[in-house]
């Protein structure tokens, strides 16, 4: 309380004197009296050169400094690339509070930036052509900050909770180590794992590779790409950290990373252990790091989860989970990884890794699902025990040539495997409002399921040696997966409607799944005027999927799983070629871009199954028109595409697995077709700190695939896709962010934002069609403060409401609302001590009595100590109010309402100590 006094005192303090500060502005021009856009102006304090304050001067070459302090000697400097630096001293006072200069006239040099300047005046922020460079030193952290505490005080670059990183709206795709990639290029792995303090610059650049991939060359529309500079004393070290830490409910977490740097020589290697619903790795490392972003089975989003929850997050690949648990469940995750970066020279670089990861769940749900007919309601409560394990590893590397200056090679490969067994135990029953209940049985499981994956793509792109706009690629991928599954089912069901009866299963069922997926492409650009361009993609791809599913059933004999059930049993096999053919016309003038071109699709498929004496064909031949126009920073785009069904929905074999929810394919399904328009505007204007991003999309379907859904008079549901036309999507999303710089070393950030949708699809129900209307809007505001270095205080707010309409009246409308609060607090009380306290307020309109509000409360302290502050003692509390147990989620869709409630983390306090290994540079 002694300390909280003087320091609340002094942040009031601070915001009055905000009234007792001046002014000052000015234009910049060049030797040839142009304005110059994008020059630096910095002011300092004259006695220590401490940065007070920078701009960046506008199209108009004009600047403007406000909040400054009075009566304190200050000094400007103006710095631009290829010229003299400009200084000028000058005092604000009382009576002169407002200065207006005269016209500042920059002179060219042929020295570099640092020759002109002195290392204590390195401006903040420089502007060479398209490359923006911050000098760290100017952006103050913590003893044991990290690279992501340093890029959230960097102006126009905003991180979320997640470590997701955005730079002036758009999203960073990868960030280099002196030029070199860092653990697959995954940002977060050199956001989150290199200290602060080893920084000297970070340079952030449009990604021109992706651009140039994109075939259009506009770096308009792509991604950025960040470049760390290493201070001397690190580029050749070793650093890291370890880590452990336990506490009550036997909660417990330890890992370590050690990065070893040696000139051309990157080794990382990373391990982890804890009870506590983490995952061991990002999803962006393993799509990065494995290549698994170029795998074609990452194409459904089957094979891909990722979440972010209340109890935790986890990431699973390709039937390979890397660890963590979101949804319910208590998670212990296990694993460990190495990754090689070597790079000989500028033009060569090569890398390896490899990742294991073990999950072990311990699960237990409650879920009720009420589905309305009309004054119906039919009930169907399930109650599940299960632990679940995984176990995954992952291999991935490849390499990049740049055979001369204008064309690169580059390799990725990636293979993956895991397995899954899992034994649950149900409890289910069925009940109607008007019959009561209906059934009631037990389900005991036993589930085994393997998962292996291969995958790999090599490009090559050559641009031309006097014409950048002329480019040619060549793309071939490659992907081989095999998923296996047996899954037992030995369960008793009591049946009280219409009849009496009771029902007993032991079955078997055997499902294996080979696909092959392969592509080859080439693009040419070929530019024949100043502002126009030609571009031709011709691409190859065969996909070949089988599927056998068996069912067995015990023989009377007591022979374990020896009856084939041909009935629930079947074969399917699907081949697939496609040809397309695109030609496009660009137009590239200032800061427009208009691409306009004709896409020809030749698409052969045929399918066999065991249920159909012949194949089935389907064959496409379309034209499809595209446009795409970029001005400036707003994007239009048209496109259309025709896509065959995925061959889950084609199997013609009934899945019984739920005895309660009975699903079989449809091998007659028709391809669907897809038109979309998007629009999207990016603005950001780094002398105002605003940024404004926004993005739609309307989609129309034809022949998309919805469920046709039939439950009889015992609540058994039946499933199955049909095609329907008039499916509608309109989707819209915008997000704004301004910046109030309030002195030196104080900031406010506002932030709002909206998600909105409307989707409009067929539902049949029991025969009856009807129209499905979705909206969704979700809002968020946020305002973020940081005082100094001593307080960090972020809250966030997000009312979430979701409406289900009906055109049939025998359907009755849903409603869902859910409000979001959370406020997150950090005081560096003194050097060495920290306080975190954070609070989650959640409120569900749709729930009934005190399940409506969950309060989750955490806190900790940290303790730093040693030379250096090298050691860390963390004491941290979790759930301190003990409400996670309250957490019901709701799930509206499809005329049903279903409830969800699990065991999630309890309540625990816990101790961690980090030890972080400091530089040790190499003799």
């Amino acid at each position: 309380m002694k300390k909280l006094i003087p320091l609340l005192l002094t942040f009031l303090c601070a915001v009055a004197s905000l009234a007792q500060t001046g002014s000052i502005q000015g234009k910049i021009v060049g030797s040839d009296q142009k304005p110059l856009a994008m020059a630096t102006l910095t002011v300092f304090l004259a006695k220590d050169t401490s940065i007070v304050s920078y701009r960046i001067s506008n199209e108009s070459g004009e600047f403007k400094f406000s909040n400054l302090p009075i009566n304190v000697p200050l000094r400007l400097l103006a710095t631009y690339v290829g010229n003299e630096a400009y200084r000028q001293s000058f005092t604000l006072t009382s009576q002169n509070p407002s200065v207006k200069l005269d016209v500042i006239k920059m002179q060219m040099t042929s020295k570099s930036l640092d020759e002109v300047i002195v290392t204590a005046e390195r401006p903040p922020i420089t502007v060479k052509n398209d490359t923006i460079e911050f000098n760290a030193n100017s952006f103050k952290t913590l003893p044991n900050a990290l690279v992501e505490d340093l890029l959230k005080k960097l102006p126009g670059v905003r991180v979320d909770a997640d470590g997701n990183i955005t730079m002036n709206g758009k999203p960073v795709n990868k960030i280099l180590v002196d030029g070199k990639s860092f653990f697959g290029d995954d940002p977060k792995m050199a956001t989150r794992n290199l200290p602060a303090n080893a920084i000297d610059k970070i340079q952030a650049v449009d990604d021109k590779e992706q651009a140039l991939l994109n075939g259009d060359n506009n770096t308009s529309n792509v991604g950025k790409v960040i470049n760390i500079t290493l201070k001397k004393g690190y580029k050749k070290s070793a650093f890291g950290k370890v880590y452990a830490g336990g506490g009550t409910q036997d909660v417990y977490e330890l890992g370590g990373i050690m990065n070893i740097f040696r000139d051309t020589l990157q080794v990382s290697v990373l391990g982890y252990s804890n009870n506590l619903n983490r995952p061991g790795f990002s999803y962006s490392e393993l799509m990065n790091n494995g290549g698994l972003r170029r795998s074609n089975s990452n194409r459904t989003s089957s094979s891909t989860r990722i979440n972010n929850g209340m109890n935790g997050s986890m990431v699973d690949i390709n039937g390979v989970n890397f660890g963590g648990n979101t949804n319910f469940g208590i998670a212990t995750s296990n694993g460990g990884g190495f990754n090689i970066n070597h790079a000989p020279s500028n033009k060569k670089s090569f890398y390896l890794q490899y990742y294991f990861g073990e999950v072990r769940n311990r699960l237990s749900t409650d879920r009720l699902a009420e589905l309305y007919n009309g004054d119906t309601i039919i009930s169907n409560h399930r109650q599940t025990n299960v632990l679940t394990k995984n176990y995954g590893h992952s291999v991935g590397g490849g390499f990049k040539i740049k055979t001369d200056s204008v064309t690169t090679l580059n390799f990725n490969a990636g293979y993956t495997s895991g397995l899954v067994r899992e034994a649950p135990n149900v409890l289910i029953s069925s009940e109607n409002n008007y019959l009561g209940s209906q059934s009631m049985g037990a389900i005991n499981q036993s589930n085994a399921t393997n998962n292996v994956n291969y995958n790999h793509t090599f490009y090559l792109l050559r641009t031309g040696k006097t014409n950048s706009k002329r480019l040619m690629s060549i793309v071939q991928s490659l992907n081989l997966g095999n998923n296996t599954s047996d899954n037992m089912t030995n369960s008793t069901l009591n049946y009280y409607y219409p009849s009496r009866y009771d029902s007993l299963q032991n079955q078997l069922r055997q499902v294996r799944v080979p696909q092959t997926f392969g592509s080859f492409s080439i693009s040419f650009y070929e530019p024949i005027h100043k502002y126009f361009t030609l571009r031709f993609t011709n691409r190859y791809s065969f996909t070949q999927v089988k599927n056998t599913t068996n069912l067995w059933y015990s023989s009377p004999l007591g022979d374990s799983y020896s009856v084939l059930n041909p009935l629930l049993s079947g074969t399917f096999e699907r081949q697939q070629h496609e040809v397309f053919f695109a030609q496009k016309l660009a137009f590239q003038y200032k800061k427009l871009t208009l691409i306009a071109g004709i896409d020809e699709t030749l698409l052969r498929s045929k399918l066999h199954t065991s249920a159909e004496t012949e194949g089935i064909e389907r064959n496409i031949q379309k034209l499809n028109p595209n446009l795409n126009i970029t001005f400036d920073n707003l994007t239009l785009t048209y496109n259309k595409s025709y896509n065959l069904p995925s061959y889950s929905y084609l199997l013609p074999v009934f899945d019984n697995s739920n005895p309660y929810h009975v699903a079989k394919g449809n091998p007659r399904l028709l391809p669907t077709s897809t038109a979309e328009w998007m629009l999207s505007y990016n603005y950001n204007n780094q002398t105002k700190n605003i940024n404004i991003w926004w993005y739609s999309s309307f989609q129309q379907r034809d022949n998309d695939i919805i469920q046709n859904i039939t439950i009889d008079k015992q609540g058994i549901q039946t499933s199955s896709p049909v095609n329907a036309d008039g499916t509608r999507n309109l989707y819209m999303n915008l997000n704004i962010n301004k910046d109030f710089k309030l002195g030196e070393k104080n900031k406010l950030t506002l932030s709002a934002g909206g998600y909105y949708s409307i989707n409009r699809s067929k539902m049949i129900f029991n025969a009856d069609t009807s129209w499905q209307t979705t909206n969704q809007l979700s809002n968020w505001y946020g305002i973020n403060f940081y005082y100094k270095d001593k307080i960090e205080w972020n809250n966030s707010y997000s009312p979430d409401f979701n409406f289900t309409s009906y055109s049939s009246p025998n359907f009755t409308g849903l409603k869902a609302t859910l409000h979001n609060f959370n406020t997150n607090l950090i005081i560096r009380w003194t050097k060495n001590l920290i306080l975190e306290n954070n609070v989650i307020y959640l409120y569900n309109s749709n729930l009934t009595g005190a399940n409506k509000t969950t309060v989750r409360w955490n806190a900790a302290i940290n303790y730093n100590f040693m030379k250096d502050q090298r050691a860390t003692i963390k004491l941290s509390a979790y759930d301190i109010l003990n409400q996670n147990s309250n957490i019901v989620r709701l799930i509206a869709s499809q005329n049903t309402l279903t409830y969800n409630r699990g065991n999630l983390l309890p309540r625990y306090f816990m101790i961690t100590l980090t030890y972080n290994i400091k530089q040790m540079p190499r003799k």
